[in-house]
C-alpha cells in the first residue's frame, strides 16, 4: 500500500532529534492526514498520541485537546481496534490542559476529570493520578487546605503504571514551599535531589525552585547547591521552551544573587513567553515582576525579537517599563483565571510577589517574612 510508505517516510523524518517540536508536529500532522484519508484508524490514533507529546512541548493546549477529542471519538467508534488503556496516560495531560485554559468553564473541566476518573477505574487503576492533578490545581489556585486534602488522598492510593513518582513528588513540593514549609519540602525532595527517582524534567524543576526558595529561606549553601545542579541539568536544553514554568523562579533567584546571569536567562525566556500557553505566561510574568524588583539599574541592554511589545531597535530597555509590562500581563491573566475558578487565588499570588518586590526596593523587607508574605500571612500588615 503506497500510503503506508508515505507515512513511514514522514515518521522517519520526525525521528530526527535535531528538529524543533514544531517541525516534528508538522510532519505528524501530515502523516495523520494521510492515515485519515486511507481510513487507517489504529495508526492515526498512534500518531495522534505522538502529536500530543510534541504539542505538549509547544504548550499548545487547545490543539492538544482537539487532537485528543478525535482520539476519544476513534476509540468509541472502533473499540475493536483501539485499547482504551493505551490512551489514558495522555488523558492525564489533557485534563491538565483544561485547567490551563480559562475559557473552559469549571463545570466542563470537572466533567473531564470525572470522565478520566471513570476510565482509569474501569481499567484497574487507582485514583492516585486523579487526586494528584487536583492537588496541583488547588495549589495553583492557592486553595491550600484543599490541596493538602488531595495530597493526603493521593498518598493513600496505590502507585500504578499511570503514576510518575518523580513528577508527583516535584509538584507536591509546590504545596510545601508555597506554604512556608521549606524544611519539609527539602526533606521530601531528597529522592529527586539524589536522583533516586527521576524523570525527564522533574529533577530539573525541583532544583530550580529549591534554589529560589532556599535563597528566600536564608539558606545560601543549599541554594548554591541546587543552582549548580540546575545549571548542569540545563546543559543541552537551551531550546526547551516548556521549562518556562520554573525558569522564571530561577531568574528571580539569579537576580538576587548574580543579576547578569539572570538577564541571560531573561533574554532567552522573554521570547518564549510570547508564544507559550496562558498558564506559563501568567507564572512567568509573576516571577518577572518580583525578579525585576531586585535590579538596581534603571536601564539594561537586551537582544529581544521585534514582536516583543516593548521592542526597541537600540536594545536599551527601561527596567521599570519591563516590570510594568509583566505586571499588567499577569493582572489580565489572573482576572481570567479567577473569574473561571470562582476565587481570587491568581490575583493573590500576583499581589504577594508584587508586594515582596515593592518592600525589597524600599528596604522594608526582612527574609524571615518572605514565606508568610507569599502564603498571604503578612500581606495585611503592609497595606
Amino acid at each position: 500500500m503506497k500510503y503506508t510508505l508515505e507515512i513511514q517516510k514522514l515518521l522517519l523524518q520526525a525521528q530526527n532529534d535535531n528538529l524543533h517540536p514544531r517541525e516534528k508536529a508538522n510532519l505528524l500532522r501530515e502523516a495523520i492526514r494521510i492515515a485519515d484519508e486511507n481510513e487507517d484508524v489504529q495508526w492515526a490514533v498512534e500518531m495522534r498520541l505522538d502529536l500530543i507529546y510534541e504539542l505538549n512541548l509547544l504548550s499548545a493546549d487547545a490543539e492538544e485537546i482537539a487532537v485528543f477529542s478525535k482520539i476519544l471519538d476513534s476509540y468509541e467508534n472502533h473499540k475493536d481496534q483501539i485499547n482504551e488503556d493505551d490512551i489514558l496516560w495522555k488523558y492525564k495531560w489533557i485534563w491538565s490542559c483544561t485547567f490551563d485554559l480559562p475559557s473552559i468553564p469549571m463545570e466542563q473541566v470537572e466533567a473531564v476529570g470525572e470522565d478520566y476518573k471513570t476510565r482509569i477505574l474501569r481499567n484497574g487503576y487507582s485514583l492516585r493520578t486523579y487526586y494528584h492533578r487536583l492537588s496541583v490545581e488547588y495549589t495553583k489556585m492557592r486553595e491550600y487546605a484543599k490541596a493538602k486534602e488531595c495530597i493526603d488522598k493521593m498518598l493513600a492510593e496505590k502507585m500504578d503504571d499511570l503514576t510518575c513518582e518523580a513528577c508527583e513528588l516535584n509538584f507536591m513540593l509546590d504545596y510545601y514551599l508555597e506554604t512556608g514549609q521549606f524544611e519539609e519540602a527539602y526533606n521530601r525532595a531528597q529522592p529527586l535531589i539524589t536522583r533516586q527517582v527521576s524523570c525527564y524534567e522533574a529533577n530539573l524543576r525541583a532544583y530550580m525552585k529549591l534554589a529560589y526558595y532556599a535563597c528566600k529561606a536564608g539558606k545560601p549553601e543549599i541554594a548554591a547547591d541546587m543552582c549548580a545542579r540546575a545549571e548542569e541539568a540545563l546543559v543541552g536544553r537551551e531550546k526547551d521552551e516548556y521549562l518556562l514554568l520554573y525558569l522564571g523562579l530561577f531568574i528571580a533567584y539569579y537576580f538576587m544573587t548574580h543579576p547578569d546571569r539572570g538577564w541571560e536567562y531573561a533574554e532567552r525566556c522573554i521570547p518564549w513567553s510570547l508564544n507559550t500557553n496562558m498558564q506559563k505566561k501568567y507564572r512567568f510574568s509573576c516571577d518577572m515582576v518580583e525578579a525585576l524588583s531586585y535590579e538596581s539599574r534603571e536601564e539594561v541592554s537586551l537582544s529581544l525579537p521585534e514582536e516583543f511589545p516593548l521592542y526597541r531597535a537600540d536594545g536599551i530597555y527601561s527596567v521599570a517599563a519591563l516590570r510594568d509590562y509583566f505586571y499588567k500581563q499577569a493582572t489580565q491573566l489572573a482576572s481570567l483565571y479567577d473569574t473561571r475558578n470562582g476565587n481570587n487565588g491568581y490575583q493573590e499570588r500576583l499581589f504577594n510577589v508584587n508586594l515582596i518586590g515593592n518592600l525589597y526596593t524600599r528596604q522594608q523587607f526582612v527574609k524571615q517574612d518572605y514565606q508568610q508574605i507569599l502564603a498571604g500571612g503578612l500581606a495585611e500588615d503592609y497595606l
